[in-house]
């Protein structure tokens, strides 16, 4: 499993500044630590030190999994994190389906799953100047492939993608980023997402205002919310972790 970035720039129409790196802390703290002006992609095979949302950590075990953390010019429009997360969840799925007979789906907002078990997840963050001034988006995704064997808080929910080619990977999924990134607006995006989720349609349980509430899970809105409904009354969730109810 080694990461080349001529193989992986083959599927990129467009040039990308490509970094690989045997281990690392975290592609996405690579990112902000390097500040690559341009489109830059950052991968490797082992992070020691991955990171999820809401300070979370992400196992990255050596040679198993792919990390990789695409840095893009910010732009106005392009300002939605949460809508960016959505396109970015679309393009893990395409690229895993052109490479495999896998079929992942997408549970809100940005977690991949294989089975009913998390295979990635994805991390999106934007990253400031020294004034300040956002300047970048770095969209960090961190995938099982064929990791088996994890750490006893993680062991029930995970699952893996399957022994996909490393570069192959990579360089699809890059190339749709950049695509979906450059069309952030086009509602065939969140068109995409909806058919890949998992959620619509089931049980959810939420935290708000530090209330736990159990809700359905009925669309996800052109910004990427989620809209659940409770005894009628229907509520955008536009941040925050969701766990699906189990059916009975």
């Amino acid at each position: 499993m080694k990461l080349n970035p001529e193989k992986i720039q083959a599927y990129c129409s467009d040039p990308v500044t490509i970094r690989v790196y045997d281990s690392i802390d975290s592609t996405n703290n690579e990112a902000k630590r390097r500040s690559d002006s341009g489109v830059c992609l950052y991968a490797t095979t082992h992070q020691t030190a991955g990171r999820g949302r809401r300070g979370h950590s992400f196992y990255s075990p050596k040679d198993t999994g792919l990390y990789m953390t695409l840095s893009l010019p910010l732009s106005a429009p392009s300002a939605n994190v949460q809508k960016i997360t959505c396109a970015a969840a679309v393009a893990v799925c395409e690229a895993v389906d052109t490479l495999s007979d896998i079929q992942p789906a997408i549970k809100w907002v940005n977690d991949i799953y294989v089975n009913g078990k998390k295979a990635a997840g994805i991390l999106t963050e934007l990253v400031s100047d020294d004034s300040n001034r956002p300047r970048a988006v770095i969209v960090g995704i961190g995938m099982n492939l064929c990791t088996e064997q994890f750490p006893d808080e993680f062991a029930a929910n995970a699952g893996n993608l399957g022994d996909i080619e490393v570069n192959a990977l990579c360089g699809a999924i890059t190339a749709r980023l950049i695509d979906y990134y450059r069309r952030l607006n086009d509602h065939s995006i969140i068109e995409k997402y909806k058919k890949r989720s998992f959620c619509i349609g089931r049980a959810v349980r939420y935290t708000q205002n530090d209330i736990i509430h159990i809700a359905t899970a009925v669309d996800i809105d052109n910004d990427g919310g989620l809209i659940v409904e409770k005894k009628g009354v229907r509520t955008t969730l536009s941040s925050g972790e969701i766990s699906i109810i189990p059916i009975k």
